[in-house]
């Protein structure tokens, strides 16, 4: 038990590092995806959308401590965040993406970083 909350511990540190970064790039997104576009676009929210994925793995895998005080992340409104973005990336317009990341995603990414550090206080 003492290691998984020390695994845990570890990956939360890593997001914390890492949240930042998606942050940022999911600002710089949005005015591409509103019709900035540039040649790389795509590939940027492809490799944005990698490194949600990420983020959602370890959010799923560490979901006990960052929940052990209250809860701060629901599983059922990451779930529903999930199946919108899936949606809207599949989908394959860029006003439903961008929808999504400016309404549900950016704000959740940057909430995160206030889940984690209150987990790891």
């Amino acid at each position: 038990m003492e290691d998984n909350r020390k695994e845990q511990v570890e990956a939360l540190e890593a997001l914390k590092d890492y949240n930042p970064k998606i942050c940022k790039a999911l600002k710089e997104i949005i005015p591409e995806l509103k019709g900035e576009k540039k040649e790389d676009t795509q590939e940027y929210v492809d490799h944005i959308l990698r490194g949600v994925n990420w983020e959602l793995q370890v959010i799923n895998g560490t979901m006990e401590l960052l929940n052990e005080k209250e809860e701060q992340v629901s599983k059922d409104n990451l779930n529903e965040m999930v199946a919108q973005i899936n949606d809207a990336y599949a989908s394959k317009e860029d006003e439903k993406l961008v929808k999504v990341v400016e309404e549900e995603l950016l704000p959740f990414a940057e909430q995160l970083q206030g889940y984690v550090e209150k987990a790891l206080a």
